[in-house]
């Protein structure tokens, strides 16, 4: 995977991590799985994960773990106490430093 993929992929994973959990249902659009892929995924995951525990501040931290639990923005800034276009903020900040680590 090259650098401006992993980079874009980055921006998805918050939303991947969240629907992980839903069942793969076969359909005709459905590819079997590259085991090659998968631990390319994998590894970067991993490393997307790491950063987001080690390389983020408090409240992006707090900010993100929300919204993978599927609070919406609103629902987050009540939560926290924040304005939704502060919370919006905070994640977009969050996404671009992962960017820019994962590139790294």
């Amino acid at each position: 995977m090259s650098k401006p993929e992993q980079s874009a992929f980055v921006e998805i994973l918050v939303d991947r991590l969240l629907i992980e959990s839903f069942p793969i249902e076969k359909s005709p659009y459905h590819r079997e799985p590259n085991p090659e892929a998968e631990a390319r995924i994998d590894r970067l995951r991993e490393l997307v994960i790491w950063h987001i525990n080690h390389s983020l501040s408090r409240r992006q931290k707090e900010v993100l773990k929300l919204y993978l639990y599927g609070k919406r923005e609103a629902e987050i800034g009540r939560i926290l106490g924040i304005k939704q276009q502060v919370v919006n903020i905070y994640k977009h900040r969050a996404i671009n430093r992962l960017k820019l680590l994962v590139k790294a």
